[in-house]
């Protein structure tokens, strides 16, 4: 039984499955209710709240990436992940800081 657990963990997953189903398609989600929600302009604590999720969601992702970049038959196709993983995760925090900096000042000001 726990073989059958193992193969959830990032290390043990193939990178194509980490990278694309953990990572690109529920960041891209993710990203698509922020700005859902981004236009509904009443939702603001929500929006904080998703964006600090956020956050934490692209920290591990950055760490399963990494954990599963030696999973491929050739390594080039790891260290682009890990490079793509990591430029993404600097685009979205700073995406997440100045949303988050703007939204603030909305509920600051008024």
């Amino acid at each position: 039984m726990q073989a059958t657990h193992a193969t959830y963990l990032p290390e043990r997953s193939p990178l194509w499955k980490v990278f694309w189903l953990y990572g690109v398609l529920p960041s891209n989600l993710l990203w698509a209710t922020v700005a859902w929600l981004l236009e509904q302009e009443g939702l603001w604590g929500a929006t904080l709240g998703l964006l600090v999720f956020l956050l934490g969601y692209t920290a591990w992702i950055v760490a399963a990436v990494w954990k599963a970049s030696p999973n491929v038959k050739d390594s080039r196709y790891g260290v682009m992940a890990q490079a793509l993983t990591v430029v993404w995760a600097i685009n979205a925090v700073l995406i997440a800081f100045f949303l988050g900096l703007q939204m603030v000042r909305h509920l600051v000001v008024g």
